[in-house]
């Protein structure tokens, strides 16, 4: 994944809002750039309970299906042979998070498979002769709910879907959208009589790497005041606001992403939340600012400017921060916090690269080429892709696992 190093980056495409609505949700357009965003109202909807019954029943006819099902597929510069041989990465990928989770509602894929040299040439630099951005997948649709410690915290469509509930915000057309650079020399799992080459990429094993992004696996502590000259940088969690008819901003608190609600310091253990609810000290719900430069010279005037600080000397040392999600597993993930400077999407969100020969390769920040998923399973000496710490992240996410059968579910946020 690549970011752009726009100044304000959390206020770009944002569209003016009514400010009394049900709720809000954050759509996403691009995979390659998550700053292509806008609020959108999402207000509550009633299901009809029927479809959840029939989607129950069909789901255990078949336990080999995917229930990752590829609604909408672009395939661009690329021949009809290559673009199948990439929707068959996608349904075989899909068969493999199916085969690991319950998904009692099917997730919608958005795929666009394109040269990203000539679409965003700008992404195709070459960095010691290799292609910056392979490929990228990500939730197209972000909600507010409540957890149980009383934050709000941003969960992806596609989890919230696996609740069925009989009222939820509006759904997004697609839970994930994804884009891959055809350009990249890759290697397809239809190829499997042809040994891999030291420079491919096993298409498999990235494609099931983005999925897991898309499905939840991301942090919201971001670089968002991108201010060019502020050193250190000021790394907070996302902060929620609304753009006013009249440019006027609206600050909502700094809001974690459902991912973040385990996140602990290794040095005590003690969790990351304690942090945002410092740095909600700043402005009470609902405070206005007279535009964007008036927030952003604010909060860098603020006491929490100083804790923005002390969390990037946090993120970019080594063994600082874990996912410890420890009602379902009894072990810590050390993520990854070595990175430096800071770089959004990929601090953080991503296992240290310690765990790349153990059966938690997947989601590690550098992926290896030359080697197949299967090759990658077998030297780690696990029998899944989807490794123990990285299951129990998703378990404690909210998926439902056999061995999760009665996952953690947050409450509906009533109003704003």
């Amino acid at each position: 994944m690549i970011f752009k190093n726009n100044f304000f980056i959390f206020f770009i495409f944002l569209i003016f809002f009514n400010e009394r609505v049900f709720s809000h949700c954050i759509d996403y357009f691009d995979a390659i750039d998550p700053e292509a965003k806008r609020i959108v109202t999402c207000p509550l909807v009633t299901e009809d309970s029927s479809k959840y019954l029939r989607r129950s029943s069909s789901s255990s006819s078949d336990e080999d299906e995917s229930k990752i099902q590829l609604v909408e597929f672009k395939c661009n510069n690329a021949t009809e042979e290559t673009c199948n041989k990439v929707k068959d990465t996608f349904f075989l990928a899909g068969k493999i998070i199916s085969k690991t989770f319950i998904l009692k509602t099917p997730i919608l894929l958005s795929v666009d498979y394109t040269n990203l040299c000539i679409v965003k040439p700008e992404l195709c630099d070459l960095q010691e002769g290799k292609v910056v951005v392979i490929g990228s997948a990500q939730s197209a649709r972000e909600m507010l709910f409540l957890d149980d410690d009383g934050l709000t915290r941003y969960y992806p469509q596609s989890l919230v879907k696996q609740y069925q509930l009989k009222k939820h915000p509006e759904f997004a057309t697609y839970d994930i959208i994804a884009t891959f650079n055809s350009i990249v020399n890759w290697r397809f799992p239809s190829d499997y009589n042809v040994p891999i080459q030291p420079k491919q990429f096993d298409m498999l094993y990235i494609v099931l790497h983005e999925l897991m992004h898309g499905l939840g696996f991301g942090s919201n502590w971001k670089n968002w005041f991108l201010t060019g000259n502020k050193t250190p940088p000021l790394i907070t969690t996302k902060p929620d606001i609304v753009v006013t008819s009249d440019k006027q901003i609206i600050f909502n608190e700094f809001k974690e992403s459902a991912f973040d609600r385990h996140l602990i310091f290794n040095s005590n253990y003690n969790n990351l939340t304690s942090i945002t609810v410092k740095l909600n000290d700043f402005a009470k719900p609902g405070t206005k600012f007279n535009n964007v430069t008036d927030l952003i010279q604010s909060f860098i005037n603020s006491r929490q400017s100083l804790i923005a600080e002390n969390m990037n000397n946090i993120f970019t040392t080594f063994n600082s921060l874990s996912s410890y999600p420890k009602s379902c597993h009894s072990e810590r993930a050390i993520l990854e916090t070595s990175i430096v400077p800071f770089q959004n999407g990929e601090s953080i969100s991503h296992f240290d690269q310690s765990y790349i020969n153990t059966p938690d390769f997947l989601m590690t920040t550098i992926q290896v080429p030359g080697k197949t998923l299967s090759d990658l399973v077998r030297q780690s000496g696990g029998t899944s892709p989807i490794g123990p710490r990285l299951q129990a992240i998703m378990e404690c996410l909210g998926y439902e696992t056999k061995r999760n059968l009665t996952p953690y579910r947050p409450k509906l946020v009533s109003s704003l």
